[in-house]
Order: structure tokens, then C-alpha cells, then sequence
């Protein structure tokens, strides 16, 4: 077992990473400042440029999780992960062709507004207490991950990580806006790949290139990209990987408040569309280098893993362990390591705290809570499982909500509250199901050995089940990839039943601006008949010729954004514009 730690350099580099965040917060609070305005502190009024925006995007949810995750997941389960790459691909196509100019068009800072003006304010405050509930949550796991990267490889008490890193977010989120998460956002995006990078090149340089590496890894089927399985309680497969993680990427780009308001802030949507490309290399390139990591630690330790050999407690300290025993003789890089792994989770947390900002309770109230839910969320297990099942689960539904407002005009409000209520509760009962019974359902999981650690006997890694008692366990035992996409067809299926129960909106019911004609999407080769039908009466043609001219005069409008405020408690902060009356 190593016994190395950090020296003086490596604290240097954690701590001037933590100073440079805060003092970031502190310039564009109190120097940078114009005004104390809801518009500069949640849309750093809408003057941000395409390259920051890009960064912040990708740094916002590719965090600890990712980094740390990731390298275990293949480590333990092999390459189909890779395949998230595309499905992130895929999501920030659709998003930027389709829904981020939409909300755009709309002006809408919170996409809960969109909600209220669809359906009414019930299915609005719903929406937005899932969310509020979600994000928390969301941030304590990432709040998790660097404090037990800190613990294996310092010795530090994990809790007083937890404080150290909830703090700094708190400050400077709740000090500097949007404008200092966003180019906080963009410091730590550097770090996160100058860190990644160095691990990489470490790593080759330790085992002699990508050939003999992954000439390990596919001896011992590390190397996979063939599952096909259509079983839906197969773990990773090409269809659950690609649809199931399509999915979650798209609630993410599309409809979660965090980023919303990051391509609300450019000043174009020609500008918000290009960040979200830009988004979608950087978004790549962390994935592939995570993955391409874990692939490197199994070389590594092909003949002695650490987790059987009990040199370590979690399957996802394997990242922060490597780094110990292949870095540490190089002064400073574990120190980069560590700053790495901390700029995730700092991007993370204080992209969440700005979205929960126009909530009620206070943001150094939010910070405690998040600190507080890190202990519930230390007992779920690998944090990229526990993560990607919480967006499945409650981030799914959101989506789903939107999906049944944005495409079919004929869903009314009670349609929308009770599909959202139920795509809530079955996926939510599912993971559920799946934490109880985790230990009666068949591993996944590649053998680990221990042939050649010098304290611990030959043997391989064995993963005990429990005798099968559940009769729900074939549904328990569903992929978590497949959460999300379970969640948005409950919402659609029962939000279409019930609307179509009690009175289905009539056309001139349903304002067109609050609709994307789906044959516009996906059949605009379709003859005209069909179109009109799949519109369901909506007339969409002259909507369109009244915003083709309102953009033309709206070429001539110099006067900034004005903010309106909103009757809700929740992310519902309102922007709208309007000509110079002067």
C-alpha cells in the first residue's frame, strides 16, 4: 500500500486554485459591478462571449463526477461507457437546433416560465421544487468526489473538504453572479484539462505507449464496444448507452436551469449556438481522456487491484490512488491532479448555486444543505452510477413535461401535472427499488485480481448476491441508462390519457408561440396535408411571419434588457425587452 502524500507544492497549487476562485468572485461583486440587478446577476446582461460561455457549459456538469468516475467505471465494467461521447454529440445538435433558440425566442431566463404560460402555475411550482430538490442533491454528490479524492491521498478528514470546498463555491457565487461562476468556470475548465492531461502522458510514459496499454486492457476485456444486448437490465449496451444517455445529455442541455442561463447570457443565438458546439469538443475531450485514464490505471494494475487487495475502501478512489504511486515523484503534478479534480466539483456546485439563486432560502443556507446531503449521498454507491440515476430519475421528468407542452398542443394542464407527477414517481421507485435490492442482482462487473501484490493472496475480486426474494427484481435490475428515457414516456403517455380525458385543448386554445411544430423537426418532407394534421390546427404560418418581422425591427433596438419581476418563489426570474420609448 503507498504511504507517499503531498508536498509543499502540491498544497501551493490547491490553494492558489481556491484563492484565484474567490478572488475572481470578489472582482466582478464589488469592482466589476455596474448595477445590483436580478438581470447582471443571473445573466451577466446577456454580454458574455461565445469562447467563456463555451467553457462554463462544458465545465458545468462534466465535473468530479466525470473525472473520478469515469477511469472506475472502466476499470471495473470496460470501454461501452465510451459510447457517451456520441449521445453528448447528439444532445447539444438537438439543442441548439431546436430548443435553445426556442427558449431564446421566448426570452426566457427560467425555463419554468415556459411552464407556467403552457400549462398554470401548479405544474410550474412542481417542476421547479423537482429541480431546487435535484440540483442539491446533484451538488453533494460532486461535493463528494473531490473530498475523497483529498482523504486517499492526504490523509485530510473528509469532512473538512466537504466545509472547504462548499464555502469557497458559496462565496463566490453568491458575491460575483454569473459573470465570476462563468470565468471561474473558465479557469477551471484549464486546469481540468491540463490535469487529465498530465495523468495521461504520466501514464503512457509509466507502461510504454498505448500498445502494450491497451494490449492489457483487451487481454482482460477492458476493451468492448460490441454489447447489443436488447435486454433491458444489461448494464451498458449500445442501445442503453446511446438512447439512455441521449437522453440525459438532452435533459441537461436542453431543459436544466443551470444551463439555460449560460446561453442566455451570450449576446446572440448565432453566439449561444457556437458555444454549444464548442461545448460539445470540450465535452468530448474530457470523456474520451477519462475514459482513455481508466484504461491506463487497469493496465497498471492488471496483476494487483488495489480494491481487492483492500489498499483502498471505494472503487472510485482508484483514480486518486494512481495518482499517488505513478505521480508523486514528480513534484507538483499530484498537486495538478488535485486541482483537477477540485475545479470540477467547484464549477459544478457554484453553476447550481446561481440557478437556485431567486429560490427563498438564501445561498449560504443552500451551501449547508448541500454540505449536509454529502453524508446521504456517501452511502450510494459509485458516484457516476449515483449521478447519472438521479438525472434519469428526476431531471427525466422535467424533460418529459416540456417535451408534452413543446410538441403536443392538444396536452392541457392537468395533463401536464399528473405526467409529471408520474414520471417522478415510477423511475424514483425503480432506483429506489434498486438500492434494496442491490445485493440480490448478478454483478456486471470484469474480474479483478490480485496475482502479484506482495501483501495479499492470488484471488479474484467476487461480488456475493444475496438469494433472489423480490418478485419486482427483473424490474429493479433495469439499467439506470434506461431511467430517463422511462421517465419522459410516463409523462407523455399519462399527460396524453389524462389531457385527452378532460377536455383536450382546442386550437385556438393554445398560443403558437409556445409550440415546435414537430413536422418542422423531424417530417418538413412530409406533404403539406399531413403537416397541417400533425400540427393538430395550430397556425404556425402566420406566428412565423409576425417573428420574421419583429426580428427585422428589432435590428434597429440599442436599448439592454429590462427585468420584470416575477409572483414565484422559485427560478422564475422573468427578462423581457421592449424599444426605447425616448
Amino acid at each position: 500500500m503507498i504511504t507517499r502524500t503531498l508536498n509543499v507544492v502540491d498544497y501551493v497549487l490547491l490553494v492558489l486554485l481556491l484563492l484565484a476562485s474567490a478572488v475572481i468572485g470578489v472582482i466582478f461583486g464589488c469592482v466589476k459591478s455596474k448595477k445590483n440587478s436580478a438581470k447582471e446577476f443571473l445573466l451577466a446582461n446577456r454580454e458574455m462571449g461565445v469562447f467563456p460561455a463555451a467553457l462554463s457549459i462544458t465545465a458545468s456538469f462534466l465535473s468530479a463526477n466525470t473525472m473520478l468516475g469515469t477511469p472506475s467505471e472502466i476499470y471495473t465494467y470496460g470501454t461501452m461507457y465510451c459510447y457517451h461521447t456520441v449521445s453528448w454529440t447528439i444532445a447539444v445538435t438537438i439543442t441548439a437546433l431546436v430548443f435553445m433558440p426556442k427558449f431564446r425566442e421566448m426570452n426566457c431566463t427560467s425555463a419554468y416560465e415556459y411552464l407556467e404560460k403552457r400549462f398554470d402555475c401548479s405544474v410550474r411550482v412542481c417542476v421547479s421544487l423537482i429541480f431546487s430538490i435535484f440540483m442539491l442533491i446533484y451538488m453533494a454528490i460532486v461535493l463528494y468526489g473531490p473530498a475523497l479524492a483529498l482523504s486517499q491521498t492526504t490523509g485530510l478528514n473528509i469532512w473538512l473538504s466537504v466545509v472547504s470546498i462548499g464555502v469557497v463555491c458559496t462565496f463566490y457565487s453568491s458575491v460575483g453572479g454569473m459573470k465570476a461562476v462563468i470565468w471561474t468556470d473558465v479557469l477551471q475548465a484549464f486546469v481540468m484539462f491540463v490535469g487529465l492531461l498530465s495523468a495521461i502522458i504520466q501514464g503512457l510514459i509509466v507502461l510504454g505507449g498505448f500498445g502494450p496499454t491497451f494490449s492489457i486492457a483487451s487481454k482482460n476485456g477492458r476493451i468492448q464496444f460490441d454489447s447489443i444486448s436488447i435486454d433491458p437490465r444489461v448494464r451498458h449496451t449500445v442501445w442503453s448507452v446511446l438512447i439512455g444517455s441521449t437522453f440525459n445529455a438532452l435533459s441537461t442541455y436542453g431543459f436544466n436551469q443551470t444551463q439555460i442561463q449560460r446561453y442566455m447570457c451570450v449576446r446572440t443565438t448565432r453566439g449561444a449556438a457556437q458555444a454549444l458546439f464548442i461545448n460539445a469538443v470540450g465535452s468530448a475531450f474530457i470523456i474520451l481522456s477519462s475514459c482513455l485514464i481508466g484504461i491506463i490505471i487497469y493496465a497498471y494494475y492488471a496483476d494487483c487491484d488495489p480494491y481487492t487487495a483492500k489498499f483502498i475502501s471505494a472503487i472510485d478512489q482508484i483514480f486518486p490512488y494512481f495518482v499517488m504511486e505513478v505521480l508523486s515523484n514528480i513534484p507538483g503534478l499530484p498537486g495538478v491532479f488535485l486541482a483537477c479534480i477540485f475545479s470540477g466539483s467547484l464549477s459544478t456546485i457554484s453553476s447550481g448555486l446561481n440557478s437556485l439563486t431567486a429560490v427563498i432560502i438564501e445561498d449560504v443556507y443552500k451551501g449547508a444543505v448541500v454540505m449536509l446531503l454529502t453524508y446521504v449521498v456517501s452511502h450510494l454507491g459509485p458516484i457516476l452510477n449515483a449521478s447519472t440515476s438521479l438525472f434519469g430519475a428526476l431531471q427525466g421528468p422535467i424533460m418529459g413535461v416540456f417535451f408534452l407542452g413543446f410538441f403536443f398542443p392538444r396536452a392541457n394542464h392537468r395533463g401536464g401535472l399528473v405526467g409529471f407527477v408520474s414520471g417522478v414517481a415510477l423511475p424514483l421507485w425503480i432506483f429506489v427499488g434498486s438500492q434494496v435490492t442491490k445485493n440480490q442482482r448478478k454483478s456486471e462487473r470484469l474480474p479483478l485480481f490480485t496475482t502479484n501484490c506482495a501483501l495479499s493472496i492470488n484471488e479474484t475480486r467476487t461480488f456475493p448476491t444475496s438469494p433472489r426474494t423480490d418478485p419486482l427484481l427483473d424490474l429493479y435490475s433495469v439499467s439506470y441508462m434506461w431511467y430517463s428515457p422511462i421517465a419522459v414516456s410516463t409523462v407523455l403517455i399519462v399527460g396524453l390519457i389524462v389531457s385527452y380525458l378532460t377536455r383536450p385543448l382546442k386550437p385556438h386554445e393554445v398560443d403558437p408561440k409556445l409550440i415546435i411544430p414537430i413536422d418542422d423537426v423531424c417530417c418538413c418532407c412530409l406533404p403539406k396535408s399531413v403537416r397541417h394534421w400533425l400540427r393538430c390546427g395550430i397556425d404556425h404560418e402566420n406566428y412565423l411571419n409576425e417573428r420574421e418581422d419583429n426580428n427585422e425591427n428589432e435590428l434597429n433596438v440599442t436599448k439592454p434588457f429590462l427585468p420584470v419581476e416575477s409572483n414565484i418563489a422559485f427560478p422564475v426570474v422573468l427578462i423581457s425587452k421592449k424599444p426605447d420609448d425616448s
